[in-house]
């Protein structure tokens, strides 16, 4: 039997099975499978999203109950989630996972067998020393989404190059509105906006940053990263909202689509946001610049479902993961509720809001880039290095010194390197 969750987090039990309660009990308990699906939920993934995968699988599958758990709180980040299940032996068959180098490490994932992932466009997307570990089932892009209706207004462009964003900024501060939505009290939001600056900023130019730095051929300490993050903190300290210390992502979102901010630096599962809450004003998007040009796009390639490698129904998680994709009314609504671009073999068509078609436009002319934080494969950061990216941006929001921060994340490095030998 799955591993039951019991630490007061939040449960959701999907309980509408294939098959009459007659039917079960005349099975039996030892013919059936449990397994336990850890979903991310954010304010537009609820449990009533998630449960339509595992309502759907069970439909097909009578022989096998799917429980789906999630984070307690938006506080409490999906990842770390994870690792306290893990540590309290209560990890899950089947995970939502990004960046999955900190479990691999810790033995914690099935290495998946690619030739049966045929389905997906790419099976071999952020291997790790050759082994799959992660079934990718989406593609996302970041920058910063704005608020044309006002920018049309205040006659500002798109911002082209980093000095145009200031400019920008200026003149949306001195209309009396605040530039730049933020919030650090979730612990996450921040750290998109930084690592988007490294990739506009550093990977653009060197791709196998990541790599040369787990090589030791570099550091965190290297100019071009303190000049980004110098960026980073420049952006938050004179333009976002002053009480972004003590606001969530939800207010975060508030303040962009209430109109109180005209921009808000995030993933492209914004446009799900804006698709639900239909503002009065029209969205737009522009990427990330560097000092010289707005040609790079960030680009997630880390997120899919992993499986756990002590699951006591490998089989059954497995064909779970393969429902997830090849389940068309599924795995259609899955894209359509963030407007996200699919990582199957075969095309995905749904209905797209204009905002989406403006993005998928973009992306078609842009450079991926893959984003810095959710670097995969051997390039991806040394396990515990994004938690420690996680407050670091943090206290650097707040005026923490860049360089002193960034000579700290050295250190980091090296205890973790210094782990893994």
């Amino acid at each position: 039997m799955g591993k039951k969750i019991v630490i007061g987090m939040l449960l959701v039990v999907c309980t509408t099975l294939a098959y009459s309660a007659g039917d079960s009990e005349a099975q039996g308990a030892s013919d059936e499978a449990r397994i336990v699906f850890a979903t991310n939920e954010t304010p537009i993934l609820t449990p009533e999203f998630w449960s339509v995968v595992s309502n759907r699988f069970m439909d097909v599958h009578p022989g096998v109950v799917v429980e789906n758990i999630a984070q307690p709180s938006s506080s409490v980040m999906h990842r770390d989630f994870l690792k306290t299940l893990l540590a309290t032996d209560q990890f899950p068959d089947v995970m939502v996972m990004a960046s999955p180098r900190d479990f691999v490490a810790a033995d914690a994932l099935l290495a998946l067998p690619t030739e049966q992932m045929q389905y997906l466009r790419d099976p071999n997307i952020g291997t790790l020393a050759g082994e799959s570990y992660v079934a990718v089932y989406k593609y996302q892009v970041g920058g910063f989404w704005f608020n044309r209706t006002a920018f049309d207004a205040l006659g500002i462009d798109e911002p082209s190059t980093y000095a145009e964003l200031i400019e920008a900024c200026e003149t949306i501060a001195q209309s009396g509105s605040i530039p730049i939505a933020m919030g650090l009290r979730d612990g996450w939001p921040q750290l998109i906006l930084a690592s988007m600056l490294i990739s506009a900023d550093v990977l653009a130019d060197n791709p196998d940053w990541g790599t040369q730095r787990n090589a030791s051929q570099t550091s965190f300490s290297d100019h071009d990263i303190v000049a980004a993050l110098q960026k980073y903190q420049d952006l938050l300290q004179n333009y976002a909202n002053d009480d972004m210390a003590s606001v969530s992502y939800a207010q975060m979102l508030e303040y962009f689509f209430s109109g109180q901010a005209l921009m808000i630096p995030m993933g492209s599962w914004l446009q799900g946001e804006e698709a639900r809450l239909m503002p009065g004003f029209e969205v737009g998007f522009f990427p990330v610049p560097s000092d010289s040009s707005a040609d790079t796009i960030a680009v997630w390639v880390n997120e899919g479902l992993a499986i756990n490698a002590n699951t006591e129904h490998p089989e059954a998680a497995m064909a779970f993961v393969e429902f997830f994709f090849t389940d068309d009314i599924w795995y259609r609504q899955f894209l359509q509720t963030e407007m996200l671009f699919p990582a199957t073999r075969e095309p995905v068509e749904y209905e797209m809001s204009a905002l989406r078609e403006e993005v998928g436009a973009k992306f078609e002319t842009l450079r991926p880039v893959e984003n810095w934080y959710d670097m995969t494969g051997d390039g991806a950061l040394l396990p515990g290095l994004q938690a420690y990216f996680n407050t670091m941006t943090q206290r650097i929001a707040l005026g923490a010194d860049v360089a002193d921060e960034l000579r700290r994340y050295d250190d980091e490095w090296e205890l973790a390197y210094a782990n893994l030998q």
